[in-house]
C-alpha cells in the first residue's frame, strides 16, 4: 500500500491538491507513466475527445419509447399501471388489504423508476417528509408505522424513496464539518449517504433488513427490473494547509514545500471513500473501502478531486450493500439514466473554484463552458461497468437535457461566451459510443440565440422538442433519424415558455410554464398549453390555459406531474396569489391546490379544482405531489395528506404528518 499511496499523493501534487502533468488514465493505485510513456493500464476512462464524422441512419419519427409504439397518450413516459405490491399480503390489517390500480411517479425513461419523496403500491402510501418516514394506510387513512433511520436523528435525515415490491429502499443524507486549523474554510464537507432497505409485507410492522452508511453526497437513485442504480460524489479530504509566515517568496516557497509534503504523506485510505455496514442502533459493525482501485479510473485529462461512484443494488438480497459498482476520479451533478446507460454530466470549471492546477483556464482565467459527460454500462443487472466519456460546448438545464439509446446520446446545451460580443445560443448535439469516448457525430446549432433552454422533451430516437425563453417562447422541433445531421423542421413562436413538456398521444405535446408579455418578457402566471406536433414543419398552439399570478412545483420538478390515461386527466398542482382580500379572514385570498385538467386529441380544459391543504392555514401552497390510487386522488403538501374523488375532487384533508 506504501507505494501506490505515495505514487497517488504525487500525482496530486501540482499546486496544493491538484494532479502532476502527468496525469493519466491508469487506475488510482499504479504509479502515473512518465509525460512520454505511452501505457494506458485498465481501467481506462477519459481520454481527449475528438469530433469525428460517423455515418448512421434511423428510422422516420414516430411518437415511440424505446422502439414501442405509443398507443394510448399518457404511456409514456408511464407504463402501464400494473399492481406493484408483491405477490400476496403478508400478515397485518394493512397488509390484508389488496392494492389498487395507482399511478406511480412521473419519470423520464419507461421502466427506469425514480427516486421520491413518496411511494405507493395501491395498499399503503410511503413518504419522506419532514425528516421521518411514515407509512399510511390508504384504506383506513392511518399512519401505521413510522421507519427510523439507524443513527442519531437529528443528523440523518431521509430525502428520498424507491420502492420494489415488498422492498422500500431508504435514501437519507448525513452532513457534518470538520473545522480546519487558524479557522480556515475547506470547501469539502464529511458528507455520508445512508441506504437502508426495509421490508414492507406487513407495514403495520415493517422490518429492517440492512443498512449502511457511505462517504460521499447522494445525487440520485434510479430502479431498474429489481436493480438499484446510485450515484454519489465524494469530496476530497482538504489538507490543513500550511501557510506563508512572511509575505516574501521565500515564504511562500517554505509553505508550499510543506504543503506538498502533507499531500504525499497521505494514504489511499484518505482519498478513496468507504463503506460502513450499521446495526439498526446505528452501530458500525464494519468499515472497508468501498471500490478497490482497479474498480476506479481516473481520466487523462484532469477532472477534479473528487471520486464519482455508481453503484449497484440487488433488492432481490435485501440487502443494501453495494453488489457492485465503478468510480471516476470527477465530479457530478446531473444523472441521467436509461435501461442500459447511466450518464453524469458536470461542468469542469466548477470543480476547480477552490483548488486546482495553476496551468487551468479557472480560476485564473474564464470558466470553461462546457460539460463533461460519463456513461456507465448498466445494461447488466449484476453488474455497473465504465463506458465512455466525451464533452459539449455549453451548460445543460437538468436531466431532461440527455437522452441515450443504443450507444446513441443526443444532449441539449446553451452556451453563453463570455462578454456580450456574441449572444447566446442552444444547441442540440448528437454523441456516438466508439471505444471509451463519447465521439460528436452531428449537432445543430442557433436555436434561441440571446435566449436560454427552459425545455426539452426527447420523443422517442427520432425526435426531440426544445423550448428557448427570453420574451418569447419558440418551440423548435429537431428530427434526430440522421445522427450525422440533426435538423431543426419545425419553429413556433408564441408568448411565455413551458418549462416541462409531456406527450399526451401521437402528435400531441402539453407543455406547463409562464404566461410572459411578449415585449418584455415578465411572466404574469401560469399557462398550460397544447401543441399539435404532428405536422413537423408547422407545430402550433392547439389550446392554451392561463392561470393570472399562479405557478407550479411541475414548473421544476417533473415528478410533481400526475398523468391518468384511464380518464384522460391529467393533474398540476398550483399556487395562486391575489390581491382581493377575504373580508371573513382579512387576509389576502390564496389558492393552494391541484387542478384537474381533460385533455383529448386537439381539447384542454380544466375539469375541477381543489385545495389541498388542512383547513385556516393560511396561505396557500401547491401540493408537492399527487397520486391516483383506485378511484380517489390524493395530494401531498408538507402537512400531511389529503383525497379526493377522482371525477369531482370532493374531498379534504385526510392524514397529519407533522
Amino acid at each position: 500500500m506504501s507505494t501506490s499511496s505515495a505514487a497517488h499523493a504525487s500525482s496530486a501534487a501540482g499546486t496544493i491538491l491538484a494532479p502532476a502533468s502527468s496525469y493519466s488514465s491508469s487506475g488510482i493505485c499504479e504509479p502515473a507513466p512518465a509525460p512520454d510513456s505511452t501505457t494506458t493500464s485498465w481501467p481506462r476512462a477519459v481520454s481527449s475527445w475528438t469530433p469525428t464524422g460517423v455515418s448512421a441512419t434511423r428510422s422516420s419519427w414516430s411518437f415511440t419509447s424505446r422502439g414501442t409504439p405509443i398507443s394510448t397518450w399518457g404511456s409514456f413516459p408511464h407504463p402501464p399501471v400494473e399492481d406493484s405490491s408483491g405477490a400476496g399480503a403478508a400478515g397485518g390489517d394493512a397488509g390484508a388489504q389488496a392494492a389498487a390500480e395507482h399511478s406511480t411517479t412521473n419519470v423520464q425513461e419507461e421502466g427506469v423508476d425514480e427516486a421520491d419523496l413518496v411511494k405507493t403500491d395501491g395498499r399503503v402510501i410511503v413518504t419522506a417528509l419532514n425528516n421521518r418516514v411514515r407509512i399510511v394506510d390508504v384504506a383506513s387513512r392511518e399512519v401505521v408505522s413510522e421507519i427510523r433511520m439507524p443513527g442519531r436523528h437529528d443528523q440523518v435525515f431521509p430525502s428520498e424513496l424507491l420502492l420494489n415490491g415488498d422492498t422500500l429502499v431508504v435514501l437519507g443524507q448525513e452532513w457534518s464539518y470538520a473545522q480546519p486549523a487558524d479557522n480556515l474554510y475547506l470547501p469539502f464537507g464529511s458528507a455520508r449517504t445512508h441506504v437502508v432497505t426495509v421490508d414492507l409485507s406487513d407495514p403495520a410492522a415493517p422490518r429492517m433488513l440492512g443498512s449502511v452508511r457511505i462517504e460521499g453526497s447522494y445525487r440520485s437513485a434510479r430502479l431498474v427490473d429489481g436493480t438499484v442504480r446510485m450515484v454519489m460524489v465524494t469530496e476530497p479530504p482538504g489538507v490543513e494547509q500550511t501557510q506563508p509566515r512572511k509575505n516574501t517568496m521565500a515564504a511562500e516557497t517554505e509553505a508550499e514545500e510543506a504543503n506538498r509534503a502533507l499531500v504525499r504523506a497521505t494514504t489511499i485510505e484518505d482519498w478513496v471513500p468507504h463503506v460502513q455496514v450499521l446495526d439498526a442502533d446505528g452501530q458500525v459493525r464494519s468499515t472497508e473501502q468501498l471500490l478497490g482501485c482497479d474498480q476506479i479510473s481516473r481520466p487523462r485529462d484532469p477532472a477534479g478531486l473528487s471520486t464519482m461512484s455508481v453503484l449497484s443494488f440487488d433488492l432481490a438480497s435485501g440487502s443494501p450493500e453495494p453488489a457492485s459498482g465503478t468510480g471516476l476520479v470527477a465530479s457530478g451533478d446531473t444523472v441521467y439514466a436509461s435501461p442500459d446507460r447511466v450518464v453524469v454530466a458536470t461542468s469542469p470549471w466548477d470543480l476547480w473554484r477552490w483548488v486546482g492546477p495553476a496551468d487551468l483556464p479557472w480560476p485564473g482565467g474564464e470558466p470553461v463552458n462546457r460539460t463533461d459527460l460519463h456513461a456507465f454500462d448498466i445494461s447488466d443487472p449484476g453488474s455497473t461497468a465504465y463506458a465512455a466519456s466525451g464533452s459539449v460546448e455549453g451548460r445543460l438545464l437538468s436531466q431532461w437535457s440527455l437522452d441515450e439509446q443504443d450507444g446513441v446520446v443526443r444532449v441539449a446545451t446553451t452556451t453563453e461566451p463570455p462578454g456580450i460580443s456574441e449572444p447566446s445560443q442552444s444547441s442540440l448535439v448528437v454523441l456516438r459510443e466508439e471505444g471509451e469516448r463519447l465521439v460528436e457525430t452531428g449537432r445543430v446549432d442557433g436555436m434561441g440565440l440571446t435566449e436560454q433552454i427552459r425545455a426539452v422533451r426527447f420523443l422517442g430516437p427520432d425526435l426531440a422538442a426544445v423550448v428557448t425563453f427570453r420574451q418569447t417562447d419558440p418551440l423548435y422541433l429537431v428530427d434526430t433519424s440522421d445522427p450525422t445531421a440533426p435538423r431543426v423542421t419545425g419553429e413556433l413562436k408564441i408568448p411565455g415558455y413551458s418549462a416541462y413538456l409531456h406527450p399526451v398521444g401521437d402528435g400531441w405535446l402539453l407543455g406547463v410554464g409562464q404566461d410572459a408579455d411578449e415585449r418584455t418578457g415578465q411572466t404574469h402566471g401560469l399557462q398550460v398549453s397544447l401543441f399539435d406536433v404532428r405536422d413537423l414543419a408547422a407545430p402550433r398552439q392547439a389550446e392554451v390555459l392561463t392561470w393570472k399570478d399562479g405557478a407550479s412545483p411541475v414548473e421544476w420538478d417533473h415528478r410533481a406531474f400526475t398523468s391518468w390515461p384511464a380518464t384522460g386527466q391529467v393533474f398540476v398542482p398550483m399556487t395562486q396569489w391575489s390581491e382581493l382580500v377575504d373580508s371573513s379572514r382579512g387576509e389576502p385570498k390564496s389558492f393552494g391546490g391541484v387542478l384537474a385538467l381533460d385533455v383529448a386529441e386537439g381539447r384542454l380544459a380544466e375539469g375541477a379544482r381543489a385545495e389541498t391543504g388542512p383547513e385556516h392555514r393560511g396561505w396557500g401552497d401547491a401540493p408537492l405531489r399527487t397520486l391516483v390510487i383506485g378511484d380517489e386522488l390524493w395530494t401531498l403538501d408538507q402537512q400531511g395528506l389529503a383525497h379526493f374523488d377522482l371525477d369531482t375532487l370532493e374531498g379534504g384533508w385526510a392524514v397529519d404528518l407533522p
